[in-house]
C-alpha cells in the first residue's frame, strides 16, 4: 500500500504530466500513472479529437502502454488519476470496463482532483472491482 509520501510524489508527477494532455475542445486535462511491481511508471494523458468518439482517456492510454511494453495486468500495482476538476473526478464508463479487464480487481486506483494544495488527504482510494459493480467480464461471454 502506498504511504502519503508516495501519493504526494505521484500527485506531483501527475500534475506535471497533465500539461501533455491534448484537450483543445473540453480544456479538461487528465493524466494517469500506472505503477508496476518493478517500480516503473507507465504514463497516459487524454487525447481529444474533433470527432469525439475518436478521443481516448488517459487511463486507457496508460493501460494500453502497459501491454504494449510487454507487461501483464499482474505487473500492475496501482493507477493514479488526476483531473482538472475541483471535485474528485472518476473514470468514465468505458475506462471502468477497460480497467476491470486489464487490471487486477483488487488493485487500488488513487483519484485526485485539481488538488491545488497538494493535500494527500483528499486523494480517494478505490479498488478496481468497486468501480464497476456487476461488471461484464470475459466469462460473461460464455453464457454463464
Amino acid at each position: 500500500m502506498k504511504n502519503d509520501l508516495d501519493l504526494l510524489d505521484l500527485l506531483k508527477k501527475a500534475k506535471s504530466l497533465q500539461k501533455n494532455a491534448y484537450a483543445p475542445y473540453s480544456l479538461f486535462r487528465v493524466a494517469a500513472l500506472v505503477t508496476l511491481k518493478n517500480n516503473k511508471e507507465i504514463l497516459g494523458v487524454n487525447i481529444e479529437n474533433a470527432a469525439y468518439a475518436v478521443s481516448i482517456c488517459a487511463e486507457r492510454v496508460a493501460l494500453s502502454q502497459v501491454f504494449a511494453q510487454g507487461y501483464t495486468k499482474e505487473d500492475i500495482v496501482s493507477l493514479f488519476l488526476i483531473t482538472d476538476s475541483k471535485t474528485i473526478g472518476s473514470p468514465c464508463g468505458l475506462c471502468r470496463q477497460f480497467m476491470i479487464e486489464t487490471m487486477p480487481e483488487t488493485c487500488p486506483v488513487y483519484i485526485s482532483s485539481k488538488n491545488d494544495n497538494n493535500d494527500p488527504k483528499i486523494i480517494r482510494k478505490v479498488l478496481v472491482k468497486n468501480l464497476l459493480p456487476l461488471a461484464f467480464k470475459p466469462n460473461s461471454l460464455k453464457g454463464n
